[in-house]
């Protein structure tokens, strides 16, 4: 072959390689700006869903709270100490939809009263409430934990630096709590004592944020057997199935259940109320795989609701 037909034979091979290296690069472009604008359109799309939800949430809070005031003005208790409203589709043009799917918002509204209120282990002049430390020991020891968790949380709270247990004041924050989170932040307590500790606990007060009443009409099987080292599982028994019937209108009204009539009874007289003062509000807002919750605590005074705590997430 003469030298002039290699060199055109060689030409046509390189214009061969670039023409599909050229392709290939457009190709890789058109790639690139497809999955870009797919990636705007669904990241513009979630944004608005997510938009949506957070609004739908936000109007799951009001609407538990308009039931919460509702019922709080009609009964002078408050039961049961945890429920759940689904409110069902939120949006028009989803409900509308052929395959009826489309956005839903549930409810969930926790009395944060008939938990004991970590807080009162401590007075606000500083002096620890031995009555409340005896009885947190004995909710920790009928729920399986270390009792000694009493002392750390009094130290947590107090304003000396004076331990009660080893390594109790290391980092203690020497003021009263302001949410259950900091349970994780205290020396000597584990992320499995906190979820262990969380349904029964609270920071929330009924009367001040020291205050030690609980609501009866829904404490739990564990705070209930906590009030007192006389009661046993048989009589607390006896009271979640007397409120299942009748909810206690009263204080007063626990010596008409069996074995309370008499001195058990009586001393329970300072330590319970019938209704909460703070409820824990859920609303989680859903659509397809999009999700919002708002979580919130309020204060509740006759309608006139004061937001102790709020999350969204």
């Amino acid at each position: 072959m003469s030298y002039s037909k290699l060199l055109m034979s060689s030409n046509k091979g390189m214009a061969l390689v670039l023409t599909i290296m050229i392709l290939a690069i457009m190709t890789t472009m058109v790639v690139e700006f497809i999955h870009e604008v797919y990636s705007t359109n669904a990241s513009l799309n979630n944004w608005r869903v997510s938009r949506q939800l957070s609004l739908a949430a936000k109007s799951g809070i009001t609407i538990a709270k308009k039931i919460i005031s509702d019922n709080q003005s009609r009964y002078a208790y408050t039961y049961p100490g945890k429920y759940e409203l689904p409110l069902g589709n939120i949006f028009a043009e989803a409900a509308e939809a052929a395959d009826g799917s489309g956005g839903k918002v549930l409810i969930r509204v926790e009395d944060e009263n008939g938990k004991f209120n970590l807080n009162s282990t401590v007075w606000p002049n500083g002096t620890t409430n031995e009555a409340s430390i005896d009885l947190f020991k004995r909710l920790l020891k009928n729920i399986g934990l270390d009792e000694q968790i009493a002392y750390r949380v009094a130290d947590w709270i107090d304003s000396d630096s004076e331990s009660r247990m080893g390594g109790s004041e290391k980092g203690a924050k020497n003021a009263y709590m302001d949410s259950i989170d900091e349970l994780t932040l205290m020396y000597g307590v584990d992320f499995r004592t906190y979820e262990a500790l969380k349904p029964f606990v609270t920071v929330y007060g009924v009367d001040g944020i020291s205050s030690h009443l609980i609501n009866i009409n829904s404490a739990s099987l564990p705070v209930i057997l906590a009030f007192n080292a006389e009661i046993t599982e048989q009589l607390a028994e006896r009271i979640i199935k007397y409120r299942d019937l009748e909810p206690l209108e009263r204080a007063s009204d626990l010596v008409k259940i069996a074995g309370f009539e008499g001195s058990l009874g009586q001393s329970l007289m300072g330590m319970i109320v019938v209704k909460a003062v703070n409820l824990r509000i859920t609303s989680l807002a859903e659509d397809d795989k999009i999700k919002r919750i708002i979580e919130c605590v309020v204060e509740n005074y006759g309608g006139m609701f004061i937001t102790k705590y709020w999350r969204e997430r």
